[in-house]
């Protein structure tokens, strides 16, 4: 992989671009809101074909896809339905949001529950496709800016779809898309606070003015290109080992990057009164998903080190117990 797109790739992105231009701005009424999930953008998106580039063209272009989305101020659904269904469950027709969760998981409060129409479970070496119009979902109220939904009953799974050996491909993509999606937002919520850092001005100097502002600017930009650049490479490759490293570095980062930004935009951003939350607590929803780092740091170690643990859950209770 080198780092520069192909032209085709390149058309895809400007594409894009030029409709996310359109929804840069977000209504009066919702500004002060927890979350706000664009739902033009998401019809537009799944109208002009969009969330099937996976599909039809490669895991890099969807990856694409997620990334140029999650700098967009609106919350869209793009893991599930543009990346990880198409690859990991080839053949499954869908048109609308798809939500993610591990099957352990299901009695806790799951991210676009309430805005999903199939929910795709991973069941250790199986994916099971859980249509949801006869579940009864309850919202959820959280300031992690996505919406959340619970079941109001453990959902039936006699009757969910069985993608059998598909549970790895799962996880691959989850990971991936989750890298993807903390660089997007964490590339938006820098640059807004580079443009605030430009005029916000404290003795008589504007904020961004202070040599460790900008020192600690720069290695927020490098944490989330580097979370970029991992989450293409891992879309480029295909290989689980690369999505694990992808993931583990875009989720451990969050801590830093979420104290800097809060504090260089005087902090705002913690509550709903300015527009850096609604990249900020995307983001923070985002960090202990599919796992979150620990998990994907425990693949990575079993993945090098093999001693015969089948899990890396075993591994890590092993090197507890001892």
């Amino acid at each position: 992989m080198d780092f520069e797109l192909s032209e085709d790739q390149q058309a895809l992105v400007s594409a894009l671009q030029a409709i996310l231009e359109d929804h840069s701005q977000i209504p009066q009424s919702a500004r002060f809101d927890s979350q706000w999930c664009d739902t033009d953008l998401q019809a537009q998106l799944e109208a002009m074909g969009f969330l099937d580039a996976a599909r039809d063209i490669g895991g890099l272009e969807g990856a694409l896809v997620v990334y140029e989305t999650a700098r967009a101020i609106g919350a869209v659904e793009t893991i599930g339905r543009g990346l990880v269904a198409p690859l990991a469950c080839p053949g499954l027709e869908l048109s609308r949001p798809v939500a993610l969760a591990r099957r352990d998981g299901l009695h806790h409060a799951i991210r676009n529950l309430p805005i999903a129409h199939v929910l795709l479970i991973e069941d250790g070496d199986d994916v099971l496709v859980l249509d949801l119009a006869d579940c009864v979902v309850e919202p959820v109220e959280t300031i992690l800016a996505y919406p959340y939904g619970r079941f109001a009953a453990p959902p039936a799974l006699d009757g969910a779809r069985r993608f059998a050996g598909a549970g790895e491909a799962m996880r691959k993509w989850w990971r991936v898309g989750l890298a993807a999606e903390i660089a997007g937002a964490a590339s938006a919520a820098i640059d807004f606070t580079v443009d605030y850092v430009r005029t916000r001005k404290a003795f008589g100097r504007p904020i961004g003015a202070f040599q460790s502002v900008q020192h600690r600017l720069v290695q927020r930009h490098g944490y989330a290109r580097a979370a970029y650049y991992l989450a293409m490479r891992a879309a480029w490759s295909g290989t689980a080992s690369d999505a694990e490293v992808a993931a583990c570095h875009a989720q451990s980062g969050l801590k830093e990057l979420l104290f800097d930004l809060h504090q260089f935009n005087g902090g705002m951003g913690m509550t709903n009164e300015h527009l850096l939350h609604f990249w900020i607590y995307r983001a923070r929803a985002l960090q202990a998903e599919a796992g979150g780092p620990t998990r994907a740091a425990l693949a990575i170690a079993a993945a090098r080190w093999d001693d015969g643990l089948s899990e890396p859950e075993e591994r890590h209770l092993s090197m507890a117990r001892s």
